[in-house]
């Protein structure tokens, strides 16, 4: 019976090539243990690589919804807060006004008219409110503040109302100025766009856009109202104390329609609100399911890795302690 044996080279050859591929599948165990993930994902993957990269795909896309509803839910919840701000301003001013135009006080009057002031530069700072870097109330014109500042509006107002003698007569001019078409506040006072701001994608098809910018007809007659007694403190009706009562109630009974009207635009920011936060939690159960399936299908197992690598280890000694042997091995040896 004939042995086959390898000749001195082959046999060379042969341990080089079994320590390159035990070194190559120890880095690869290796690279799997510490990252926990397949390095030969596509021949572990039925389907090959097109399952792989359809979920990849899928998850950078909720990863980009992700950061869209975030954006959106900073701008809702800033809007929401700054016309929060402004109701409890606008209603505070109302209780004020209701006490003024019951009293002959000449002082509790102005003195309310000054608070109206600093009233109406507080709403106009908030309509001006910034989330993200954008501007929340002027439409999609986002770069740009939505009002011009207080003083500039009832510097224009001051002018508007030059003349007239009458509470009727100064309460007429002040809505004009805000509501006429093309007037005065279309023209100075509003600085943003008359369209809104979005859409904003949120996934899975639905979108949002914010409901309220600062030319909407609920906002005018709130800073109509307001303005109506903030010329008081500036001068108009001077020395007529009849009027200015009537002014004060013009500008009361109008504010308390304002108010009810701001309320409205809460709810409104509101239901948008809750459009975002179903949207996340849609948005997160499916970016978890998606990460579970590309665990699943790239994840390594620990166990597996780590026996596979402890079986190498062996194989490697073994390996190294033949190939020693063989090195010392000498003729009278092997003749014996």
């Amino acid at each position: 019976m004939s042995i086959s044996t390898y000749g001195d080279l082959a046999s060379s050859f042969f341990t080089r090539r079994q320590s390159s591929q035990m070194r190559q599948e120890l880095t690869r165990l290796g690279t799997e243990m510490s990252t926990g993930r397949k390095t030969d994902l596509g021949s572990k993957t039925t389907g090959g690589i097109g399952a792989l990269a359809g979920l990849e795909h899928s998850l950078k896309l909720m990863s980009a919804h992700e950061q869209a509803t975030t954006e959106a839910r900073l701008m809702a919840e800033t809007t929401q807060v700054a016309l929060t701000t402004i109701h409890t301003q606008a209603q505070d001013l109302s209780n004020g006004l209701i006490a003024a135009r019951s009293s002959n006080n000449s002082t509790l009057l102005h003195t309310t008219s000054l608070d109206a002031g600093q009233k109406f530069a507080s709403i106009i700072s908030k309509l001006n409110a910034v989330a993200g870097g954008r501007s929340l109330f002027a439409g999609a014109a986002t770069d740009q503040p939505a009002l011009a500042d207080a003083e500039t509006i009832i510097t224009e107002l001051m002018t508007a109302i030059a003349g007239e003698v009458t509470a009727g007569g100064v309460a007429s001019q002040i809505d004009d100025w805000f509501n006429t078409p093309g007037g005065g506040f279309e023209s100075l006072g509003y600085l943003g766009a008359d369209e809104s701001y979005g859409p904003i994608r949120l996934g899975n098809g639905e979108t949002a856009t914010l409901p309220v910018r600062a030319n909407d007809t609920e906002v005018r007659n709130l800073l109509s109202a307001v303005a109506k007694t903030v010329v008081l403190s500036e001068g108009a009706l001077a020395g007529d104390l009849k009027q200015q009562k009537a002014l004060t109630e013009l500008a009361s009974n109008a504010l308390l329609q304002a108010v009810d009207q701001t309320t409205m635009l809460q709810a409104r920011v509101g239901a948008v609100e809750a459009r975002i936060e179903n949207a996340v939690v849609h948005n997160t159960a499916e970016k978890h399911a998606l990460e579970l399936s590309y665990n699943d299908l790239t994840a390594a197992d620990p166990y597996d890795t780590a026996s596979r690598l402890e079986e190498l280890y062996g194989q490697m000694e073994a390996l190294y302690v033949t190939t020693a042997r063989l090195s010392k091995l000498r003729f009278t040896d092997y003749m014996r």
